[in-house]
């Protein structure tokens, strides 16, 4: 198909991008192919008014679960029998049909609130594997998927029992890397801290489980295979540990010494900032969140930690990227464009810039730059459209006119939201 969206205004999505008036966008199949300010559009065309509306890339969100919902449950507080009998069942014949259903609901959220690229950072059953395949076939309806199949933390780690396959030493840990390559994964993903939900001691969120060296094996097989790394951290030592390793992506993150920082710029190595559950369950009474006192107290942890971490990242020109950590309590699958709200209001960064990275700096993290990550010509036509000026109020990204992902066009994105949620997330606007 041919289209040109007419007369719209125009974020591109680059580092210093100001809204385009009145601008033509025109892309034939899955590519834009012009992008003009003439009054008359070229012919053979079907034609989108644009009129009075507001054209952003696609958002693309680096750091998500593809299996829950967020809303808040007493079976992600830790460990459990109640836990482990769910994902025993979620294994079986019938389970398993359940859980792509929702997962491929889950996609369609996501892509309907405008976001076109979601990276999976650890799923069950190699199951977001098998949903990026079939969006590829134009199966199902989703956003291009990035996928990491099941973590790979120690025993005892981050995600053990749950979304990750847990080994003793590096032997085994070495097996998984090789393990995921043939399922045909995307990237790998490891745990090298604790998290909020797992701790056992006040204070101690992030607690060190894997080891400098199993990391830096991990990292070494996984690189030589092309791969890159992401690194659930949520300490000053995890992160250490992360980049010292060669870890490509830090997840979460922490306060670094001057050194690491340095480390960093020398590797390329990222940020991954995830506001959109570490603030509501820092913040929310635990009644809410449904979280025991221990992990309450270690959200107000992270969630400082993270702030400071990030900051100085910024300081020191360090690529940072934007994720929800969806499927934790309050971070909804359709909800990125709170993430970019909570980046420029708690990081005190600017609109523009928020957009940006959300869009064109994420893409430039997955080294996808040349595809997608802003409205170009010769990139995907992965794009969104809204009523209001993102620029003036990030708010208005929240509602959807128009979704188009590789060319296709949507227009029907209603999502079936929990408004109870959603009215206790706006306090944090």
């Amino acid at each position: 198909m041919k289209y040109v969206i007419k007369n719209v205004n125009l974020f591109q999505g680059k580092i210093d991008s100001k809204i385009i008036s009145h601008s033509n966008v025109y892309f034939e199949d899955d590519k834009i192919v012009r992008i003009d300010n003439d009054i008359n559009v070229l012919d053979d065309y079907e034609i989108i008014d644009g009129s009075d509306k507001y054209l952003l890339p696609g958002l693309i969100n680096l750091h998500a679960h593809l299996f829950g919902s967020g809303k808040p449950s007493k079976l992600l507080g830790g460990k459990s029998n109640m836990q482990q009998m769910v994902i025993k069942a979620a294994k079986s014949k019938y389970g398993l049909k359940i859980l792509d259903n929702i997962m491929q609901k889950n996609m369609q959220d996501a892509l309907f609130s405008g976001v076109t690229t979601v990276r999976g950072v650890g799923d069950f059953f190699y199951r977001d594997v098998i949903l990026r395949d079939k969006i590829n076939r134009n199966e199902v309806i989703g956003p291009n998927l990035i996928v990491s199949g099941p973590a790979i933390t120690v025993v005892g780690g981050h995600g053990d029992q749950t979304f990750a396959l847990s080994g003793n030493n590096e032997k085994e840990l070495l097996d998984y890397v090789e393990q995921n390559a043939l399922h045909n994964v995307d990237l790998i993903k490891i745990c090298i801290t604790g998290g909020v939900m797992d701790a056992k001691v006040k204070g101690e969120p992030g607690e060190v489980k894997m080891s400098l060296e199993q990391a830096k094996a991990i990292c070494e097989a996984a690189h030589e295979k092309g791969y890159v790394v992401a690194s659930h951290s949520e300490s000053n030592q995890g992160v250490e540990i992360a980049v010292r390793a060669k870890v490509d992506t830090i997840e979460h993150g922490a306060m670094f010494s001057d050194e690491i920082a340095q480390l960093c710029k020398k590797q390329n190595t990222a940020f991954i900032c995830t506001l959109s559950p570490a603030l509501p369950l820092a913040t929310f009474s635990p009644k809410l969140t449904k979280l025991n006192d221990l992990c309450y107290y270690n959200s107000k942890v992270v969630l400082d930690n993270m702030l400071k971490g990030i900051r100085k990242a910024l300081s020191y020109y360090i690529p940072v990227g934007l994720g929800t950590d969806a499927s934790c309590p309050y971070a909804m699958q359709y909800n990125m464009w709170r993430e970019v709200c909570y980046f420029a209001k708690y990081l005190n960064v600017s609109n523009s810039f928020a957009l940006y990275t959300a869009t064109l700096q994420n893409a430039i993290i997955l080294r996808m730059e040349d595809k997608i990550g802003s409205i170009e010509v010769g990139k995907q036509a992965d794009m969104f459209m809204i009523k209001k000026d993102p620029l003036q109020d990030l708010r208005a990204l929240k509602d959807v006119d128009m979704v188009i992902t590789k060319g296709k066009v949507y227009t029907d994105c209603n999502i079936k939201k929990n408004l109870e949620i959603e009215n206790e997330l706006d306090k944090l606007l």
